[in-house]
């Protein structure tokens, strides 16, 4: 087997510069480090670097990259994650399709495991905010992992395509999951596996652009998967998005994009109720599920 890590970047090369300089700690090395440069205003120097001319957006430069690996494998990592030395060796271990591990935030809570998405449209990272425990220390086969530190086997993108560039950023892994689902092509998640994820680093957290790219791209997302199934779930969750939204002073549109066709889908709800209730509801899980039933 053999890994390229892409790390995507748009400006903080400070941050990516210590993200290679950690990836170069790997138990297992990666036979390629390539950081592809998204048209930053701060370019990155170094020896392994891609540099598309404008900004176009987290999937893009993810792409950039898959392209241009020649390994079995690859791993996207975001360049404000720092994994620990085994990160790679455990992942590589698991098998399966894609594999992801455990993320903290830097104060210590989790940052994420893997992704569930709900029939509302919302994804959630589970156990994203809350304290680490025993509920997220056993391995288990997963549905779908977020691309901020992500394994995947490169000939996905022969299997189910590379990312929807559409989307740009944020919600393009979640479609991408959605996309493996359909296939039934399924990852494991390796709790042993760990990083410290600081977080919207890039563009901000509740930052106009973040809310504003969220919001379209769930939007996006329900247009191209479900058609026009579930559409009061759809509604409830686009309406506490927008409250959530409107608390930090942001606006939520949700634009209108052409509906397609793509059959059924499994969704996480019932999952995803479990799991809230057993470590205590998210102000907007709370309310989605005495609106939609799991």
């Amino acid at each position: 087997m053999s890994v390229t890590a892409i790390i995507p970047m748009w400006n903080r090369a400070d941050l990516t510069r210590q993200c290679v300089a950690r990836l170069r700690e790997q138990t297992v090395p990666f036979d390629r480090i390539l950081v592809v440069d998204d048209g930053s205003a701060e370019p990155y120097a170094g020896p392994d670097v891609i540099r598309l001319p404008e900004n176009r957006g987290f999937a893009a430069a993810v792409n950039a990259g898959w392209r241009a690996a020649a390994t079995t494998h690859i791993a996207v990592i975001n360049n404000d994650v720092q994994l620990a030395p085994e990160w790679l060796e455990r992942l590589l271990a698991a098998g399966g399709w894609f594999a992801t591990g455990k993320l903290y935030m830097p104060n210590g809570l989790l940052d994420g495991t893997f992704d569930l998405v709900s029939r509302g449209g919302f994804a959630w990272r589970a156990g994203h905010g809350k304290p680490d425990g025993g509920l997220w220390d056993e391995p288990r086969e997963i549905a779908m992992a977020s691309f901020t530190a992500v394994l995947l086997r490169t000939e996905l993108r022969d299997t189910v395509g590379y990312l929807d560039e559409s989307f740009g950023t944020y919600y393009e892994d979640v479609e991408f999951g959605v996309r493996c689902r359909r296939a039934g092509l399924r990852g494991r998640y390796v709790p042993s596996a760990t990083g410290v994820h600081a977080g919207s680093a890039t563009a901000g957290a509740w930052s106009e652009f973040m809310v504003r790219q969220i919001s379209a791209n769930q939007a996006r997302l329900v247009a191209k998967h479900w058609g026009n199934r579930h559409s009061w779930a759809v509604g409830v969750a686009q309406f506490l998005w927008r409250r959530l939204a409107a608390r930090r002073g942001q606006r939520a549109v949700f634009p209108v994009f052409p509906v397609e066709q793509s059959g059924p889908l499994a969704w996480d709800d019932a999952l995803i109720e479990s799991l809230q209730r057993e470590t205590g509801f998210d102000t907007f899980w709370r309310w989605y599920f005495r609106l939609v039933r799991p």
